[in-house]
């Protein structure tokens, strides 16, 4: 029961995310596709990979801190 609901929280926060920060998330750590795939897909740089990357997951690690990992 626990999964399911961690990962409805997951994809209700990933929709709140900006398109291509979502996309980048989810195909770089969901999916584990390359790096050079994804830049490629998405028509980005390494550069805005990377930074795409850190921002999605810094903005999901502090909503589930927020909302999901309450004590």
């Amino acid at each position: 029961m626990q999964r399911k609901e961690f990962i409805a929280a997951l994809e209700k926060r990933l929709a709140k995310l900006p398109q291509r920060c979502a996309d980048t998330f989810v195909l770089g750590e969901m999916e584990a596709e390359a790096s050079e795939k994804i830049q490629e897909l998405l028509g980005i740089t390494s550069v805005n990979f990377r930074v795409l990357l850190h921002r999605g997951r810094m903005q999901l690690r502090l909503c589930l801190e927020q909302n999901w990992l309450k004590l």
